[in-house]
């Protein structure tokens, strides 16, 4: 167009059904895509935040409907040793268990569990060893420190997949409290308006399993949901586990249940070790998760957000994975006399590892904005391929390039110093002449007038 040509926009009307077809069409696209999907599903009107928490275990050996041991009524129920195939009580056949047969022994679960910050360990099989100090106070090289007094004596903790172990997990988001720090104590209903914590005591959550027989057993029982919220059962999976609770409502499961929820069975081969009968020098044809331990990540995921729903009360789910080819073991000494006579333990066990993850929301404009801004953008892509498509693609380019794009005459007649000093008179003449209107009359009026006529007149001429 030339470089000293200005460009401006021109609206023009294209009667083209397709064009008009196309367009609505985008419209409609990214109108469904910001509604439907960026604001309701994905909550684009939200922002989210992190959630902390801490977890708190509890491990309990199988009792009489789950009764509480420390009650003096309370009665265990373990199986018969004789009834275990891998304990050398078996009565039955030892080449009907794949892995090592030691002998057992029945543990409470005080003695069976190694509990830190983030993690349980429920020990499914250990050794024992006495040793003695040998070294004195008055030695000045200590070559080695404990000598063994009694040979190493391994064995299963019986029925140690019978288990259960307690879950209880307090989350909070500190940004949404301080946010909402003016709202605290006005409503003592958690369960309606939770604020920026919550409780797992308080709220629903479940495990999610991704074994299908486990799914199957569980839907039998009417515990096997298709999500973590929400009643629709499921006989398949992936299925959403109903825990058990206390009568706090806390949450627990059984070891067995949360292995197999994982893809584990606890008597399965390790194969991540490759133990064989000839490489551990025991019974077993392979090493199995009972005998070497394993390491499983328990993930804790809450959320306050329900696509299409919006914000509803928090909720979580476990999901459990476990490390493949890990095992775990740790000691443990029991001093008899201290430093002198101890009984080191070596237990292996099941390590299960709590990572609490998730997110809390709350409206916010920022992101309300960004989301809209989002939408005006797609628009304006929209709009720009059509354009592109009419001028370049369409058989009729040509006419609608003619039409959406009009060139000017030039309007170059007068250099800009003419124009500028024509324009100056045309106004001092257009003053003077309201000036002489509102002052004279009649002859006086066109008598002064006559001049202004004749200098303006000549001004032109001269230009």
């Amino acid at each position: 167009m030339g470089i000293c040509a200005y460009e401006t926009t021109k609206l023009v009307a294209i009667r083209d059904a397709r064009l008009a077809s196309l367009r609505y069409i985008f419209v409609v696209a990214i109108s469904l895509y910001v509604v439907v999907f960026a604001m309701l599903e994905e909550g684009g009107y939200l922002s989210s935040h992190q959630v902390v928490g801490v977890i708190r275990f509890s491990l309990e050996h199988p009792t009489k409907n789950n009764c509480d041991p420390s009650d003096a009524s309370c009665i265990n129920d373990f199986a018969p040793l004789d009834q275990l195939p891998y304990c050398q009580q078996y009565d039955g056949s030892a080449e009907s268990y794949a892995g090592n047969v030691y002998p057992c022994e029945i543990y409470e679960s005080i003695n069976s569990q190694l509990v830190s910050e983030k993690s349980i360990t429920v020990m499914t099989r250990a050794s024992t060893t006495n040793q003695s100090l040998v070294c004195n106070a008055d030695d000045m090289v200590c070559p080695r420190t404990y000598g063994d007094t009694s040979s190493e004596y391994k064995f299963y903790i019986a029925q140690s997949e019978e288990f259960t172990v307690l879950l209880d997990h307090p989350v909070t988001s500190s940004k949404i409290c301080n946010e909402r720090s003016t709202h605290r104590g006005k409503n003592t209903d958690n369960n309606t308006d939770y604020a920026c914590s919550a409780e797992s005591s308080r709220f629903s959550g479940r495990l999610h399993s991704s074994n299908a027989e486990l799914c199957a057993e569980q839907h039998a029982k009417g515990s096997a949901f298709k999500s973590y919220r929400g009643l629709q059962q499921i006989e398949t999976a992936p299925c959403f586990i109903e825990p058990n609770h206390t009568d706090t409502n806390q949450d627990f499961f059984s070891l067995s249940t949360i292995l197999q929820a994982a893809g584990v069975d606890i008597d399965g081969c390790n194969a991540g070790l490759g133990g064989t009968r000839s490489e551990t020098g025991d019974s077993g044809s392979c090493q199995t998760y009972r005998d070497t331990g394993a390491t499983l990540l328990l993930n804790i995921f809450w959320t306050d957000f329900a696509s299409y729903r919006g914000l509803v009360q928090p909720s979580y789910y476990y999901a459990p994975q476990l490390i493949a080819g890990s095992s775990f073991k740790q000691y443990v000494p029991f001093y008899n006399s201290y430093r002198s006579q101890r009984t080191l333990l070596n237990a292996h066990g099941i390590r299960i590892a709590v990572l609490l993850d998730g997110e809390f929301h709350v409206f916010n404009t920022v992101s309300f904005l960004i989301t809209m801004t989002t939408a005006v953008g797609l628009l304006a892509v929209a709009t720009t391929i059509v354009d592109l498509l009419m001028l370049y693609v369409l058989p009729e380019k040509r006419r609608y390039q003619e039409a959406k794009y009009e060139r000017t005459e030039e309007f170059e007649g007068r250099d800009i110093v003419s124009s500028a000093v024509a324009g100056l008179n045309q106004l001092v003449s257009r003053d003077d002449h309201e000036r002489i209107e509102t002052t004279l009359d009649g002859d006086e009026r066109s008598a002064a007038l006559d001049p202004l006529l004749d200098d303006n007149s000549l001004s032109n001429s001269a230009i």
